[in-house]
């Protein structure tokens, strides 16, 4: 039977076991067979009486596991992204105590887990029945491999993580092959290559706890120096390799966003010197070439600062001089400087001013957040509309506020337009371009002149971009 024809039956019978759409139908099975097989595994040991040895020797391995299992190590190119070491206590569990045992461990130790980790309960009851099937069949394979040699023991050891890995390996394809749509064999021989590496490890590991234990179960202990290494190790590998990652991401699309936003100023520029050196012109034809080449080479020079400034912050090279200085006049400056290239259907209006203190800050860099904030409420009105700006006093430190009612910033976009690159429309769909730097220059300069910024929606439409700075304190000395 194909897959099309099969996918009534399925649908039936999942409507007969009332199981939600959602839920893979291989987890039914796997939850069943591995809780019966954990009440199996009581029954036994309780009907074959209380040995010490094996109960004190089962919780020091759950121990481990429970350890193992609730701080997986991340290995590249696993991909589930971490692995446990978990398995390497419930494989020695089953050689060294049988298939009962290790099928209890197995389940106490993804129930514990996935429990803390509140986990919903159909998700605990699926890793734990996988969990208790793995361990049991590992257990079984060993019992019957005898002997007390090393020989002996490593074969079992090797034969019972063999016989955990592919339980486990093939329960987990089988129900992430439904719940993608995907051939059972490629997603099987997809997880297989990506987890065999780390399979071979663990098998080793497994191999020498055994070994250990035979000997002494205290001697055993040895093996946790290594597994300690081998987890830290790996947890610094990974959190370099990520790293890395995204310092080459972030170069990426730092490469890309400048090149585009470097692209057009300059085509202007070089396309009106090129008119200009080459042509007889009307006064004024030329004089608007001539605006076109001021404010293309002014746009350039916006960029390079905010280049400039980002690699500044970056390096923590960037030095602030505070000093005192009144904050209504820094905010008239700034707009009439605006006004000058404001498109017609917009006007930026300054709210009245009513005894406002000084501000403890560097003007300069005062300026520059300002005219960001005014850059960036001109770039997203496109319709028009106007931009009020507000400065008064707030709680001892003085708050500035730009407000536009312009497109707005989605409510899920707030939290990060401030990061790094980030800008609202990197696709230009909506034509507005920019670095994505700006925002987040004017958050490193306000924290370094130790204020704050925020944004918030705007009363109608548009949003509100909102610092507040220190204000002077009468006994402050100028720095």
């Amino acid at each position: 039977m194909d897959r099309a024809a099969r996918r009534p039956a399925l649908s039936a019978l999942r409507d007969r076991l009332h199981i939600p759409s959602d839920v893979p139908l291989a987890t039914v099975p796997v939850t069943v067979a591995g809780q019966a097989l954990v009440l199996a595994a009581v029954y036994v040991l309780s009907t074959s009486g209380i040995d010490v040895s094996l109960v004190v020797g089962s919780v020091a391995l759950l121990g481990a596991a429970l350890l193992a299992e609730a701080f997986p190590v991340p290995i590249e190119g696993v991909a589930a992204g971490r692995t446990s070491l978990a398995s390497i206590f419930i494989v020695g569990t089953g050689v060294i105590y049988g298939w009962p045992a290790a099928s209890i461990v197995g389940s106490l130790t993804m129930a514990l887990v996935e429990t803390a980790h509140r986990r919903p309960p159909r998700k605990v009851l699926f890793n734990t029945g996988l969990y208790a099937l793995a361990a049991g069949a590992a257990g079984a394979v060993a019992a019957p491999i005898e002997g007390q040699g090393l020989g002996a023991l490593v074969l079992a050891a090797a034969a019972a993580s063999t016989a955990f890995y592919l339980v486990d390996i093939t329960l987990l394809s089988a129900v992430l092959a439904e719940a993608t749509s995907q051939p059972f064999l490629r997603v099987y021989a997809r997880s297989t290559y990506s987890t065999a590496a780390p399979f071979m490890i663990m098998a080793s590991l497994a191999a020498i706890l055994v070994v250990l234990w035979d000997q002494s179960p205290f001697i055993s202990v040895a093996l946790t120096a290594p597994l300690v290494a081998i987890a830290l190790y790996e947890r610094r590998v990974h959190s370099a390799l990520q790293r890395l990652r995204e310092l080459d991401r972030l170069k990426n699309e730092f490469i890309a966003i400048v090149s585009h936003e470097l692209r057009t100023p300059i085509a202007s520029v070089y396309g009106a010197a090129m008119t200009l050196q080459q042509r007889e012109l009307e006064p004024g034809h030329r004089n608007a070439l001539l605006s076109v080449v001021f404010s293309e080479s002014a746009r350039l020079a916006r960029l390079v600062d905010q280049v400039v400034w980002a690699s500044r912050f970056e390096a923590g090279h960037a030095r602030l001089k505070l000093e005192e200085c009144e904050p209504a006049p820094l905010v008239e400056q700034v707009i009439e400087a605006a006004r000058l290239h404001l498109p017609a259907a917009l006007s930026i209006e300054l709210e009245p001013v009513t005894a406002v203190p000084k501000v403890l800050a560097d003007p300069e860099r005062v300026r520059q957040v300002l005219v960001n904030l005014l850059d960036n409420a001109v770039k997203f009105s496109p319709d028009g509309g106007r931009i009020n700006v507000a400065v008064e006093a707030s709680n001892g430190s003085v708050r500035f506020a730009v407000a536009d009612q312009g497109i707005g910033i989605p409510p899920d976009e707030q939290a990060r337009i401030f990061e790094k690159f980030h800008r609202l429309d990197p696709h230009l769909t909506r034509g507005v371009g920019g670095t994505g730097l700006g925002l987040f220059i004017c958050q490193e300069l306000v924290h370094e002149m130790e204020g704050r910024i925020w944004v918030q929606p705007g009363a109608h439409r548009g949003s509100t971009f909102v610092f507040e700075l220190p204000a002077a304190r009468p006994s402050t000395d100028r720095t």
